[in-house]
């Protein structure tokens, strides 16, 4: 026997050499604790949102520049375009209101249906009307009859 006294020599095994091949705990792990792609997410001693100040409230997608109060007039104005900042001269169109509905409901049940109900759409002095920019074509103010 060559194996000399108080020295065993163990059996072959017949399972795969366990040595060989580490566990993935054993390489997900560095020395010093930390993991070997990277240091973990550092700690936050609150919950997101508690310690730290609110987050600004979100943009107004036009600035209060373009506020324009209403206008109280049916003719034309001159006044300064927000939107392409041009000194103008409003351009009126007459568009159906509340006042051409109400009229036009009316007339129907008082029994002119034959088409009378349809006169206050042509009258321009019944209808709301929309001011627009002449360089830009936007809708600056809306007069609104009733």
């Amino acid at each position: 026997m060559g194996a000399s006294r108080g020295q065993h020599r163990a059996a072959p095994s017949l399972e795969p050499k366990a040595a060989s091949t580490p566990l993935p705990e054993q390489t997900s792990w560095a020395p010093g604790g930390y993991y070997a792609q990277g240091p973990p997410p550092p700690y936050s001693p609150s919950p997101p949102g508690l310690g730290a100040p609110p987050p600004p409230p979100p943009m107004s997608v036009y600035p209060e520049l373009f506020r324009v109060p209403r206008l109280q007039s049916p003719d034309p104005v001159q006044f300064t375009c927000p939107y392409c900042m041009n000194r103008i001269v409003t351009v009126t169109t007459p568009v159906p209101g509340v006042l051409t509905w109400l009229l036009c409901t009316g007339i129907f049940v008082a029994g002119c249906f034959l088409g009378c109900c349809l006169v206050p759409f042509c009258v321009d002095s019944l209808m709301d009307v929309r001011h627009t920019c002449p360089v830009c074509r936007q809708e600056l103010f809306l007069y609104k009859r009733l």
